[in-house]
């Protein structure tokens, strides 16, 4: 199921999700059925996810940046995080009986995992050098849930559990993986460079733990930033000007955007509250 319909149907069902601009300046199975939890369901959208549009920006090019700024605020909750709790079935000496799947991973009123980026950048900084990133598998879960990478980067796959994972990585509106990847014990490394061979997001899930899920967005360009845990991101070394900022967290079926002015070494402001209604 394409993962705009699967959020859609969600809200008809259980969710209303709407958002307060307060300032401006996975593991699947070979089915890919929903997996059904004692109180909630977490359904698999590996046939397609969400389309963010990051392989519409044109060529980035590095340039020489003067009176460089930056874009900064903070994502916070509104109200009570509606996630589920699934039962693990295999493996659950090492997961436990039952494990929460969190949507919304939020530290009181913080929002984390929440992806913010500019859109439509064409040059700037320089591009990072180093470009290799890791994700972890712990206790059947994914760490971190949101990462965001520039282009060419590796994605290292590092497990800390004694158990068997397949992780399988599917770019927006595919419903073919672009990488499998088998870990067996703990410690293990597989390292990747599929995953990020081009701009998009990038969806993981798992064939032994359906549970599991991860978004991996892979930009050309480096103006973009996740969440912390205190529900801040800020985004640095911006030329000067005026720039359409948008922001995903993965309940919303489509990015939301606002306009943002970067004055010369100055910051802009954009703090934004989700609230997940009845």
């Amino acid at each position: 199921m394409p993962l705009a319909l699967l959020h859609s149907t969600m809200k008809l069902k259980r969710f209303g999700l709407f958002a307060i601009l307060s300032s401006l300046a996975v593991c699947s199975g070979t089915d890919r059925a929903a997996s059904r939890g004692t109180h909630g369901t977490v359904a698999d959208s590996s046939a397609g996810t969400v389309a963010l549009g990051l392989s519409t920006t044109r060529t980035y090019r590095p340039a020489t940046t003067t009176g460089a700024g930056a874009i900064s605020g903070t994502v916070s909750l509104q109200g009570t995080p509606r996630d589920s709790i699934v039962a693990v079935g295999r493996d659950a000496s090492l997961c436990g009986d039952s494990i929460a799947v969190s949507e919304t991973d939020a530290n009181g009123s913080s929002l984390a995992n929440v992806l913010v980026w500019v859109d439509g950048i064409t040059s700037g900084k320089p591009l990072p050098e180093v470009r290799r990133e890791t994700l972890t598998i712990e206790k059947c879960r994914f760490e971190p849930r949101v990462m965001a990478v520039v282009t060419k980067s590796t994605i290292n796959v590092f497990s800390r559990d004694r158990v068997s994972h397949g992780p399988r990585f599917y770019r927006e509106g595919s419903s073919d993986a672009i990488e499998e990847i088998r870990t067996v014990d703990a410690g293990q490394v597989v390292p990747s460079e599929k995953i990020a061979s081009e701009p998009g997001i990038v969806e993981v899930h798992c064939v032994e733990h359906p549970f599991a899920r991860a978004y991996i967005a892979v930009f050309d360009h480096p103006y973009f930033a996740v969440t912390d845990e205190h529900g801040a991101f800020k985004i640095d070394g911006l030329p000067p000007g005026t720039y359409n900022v948008k922001v995903w967290q993965e309940w919303l079926a489509k990015p939301i955007e606002q306009r943002v002015v970067v004055g010369a070494g100055g910051v802009g402001h954009l703090n934004l509250s989700l609230a997940l209604g009845p």
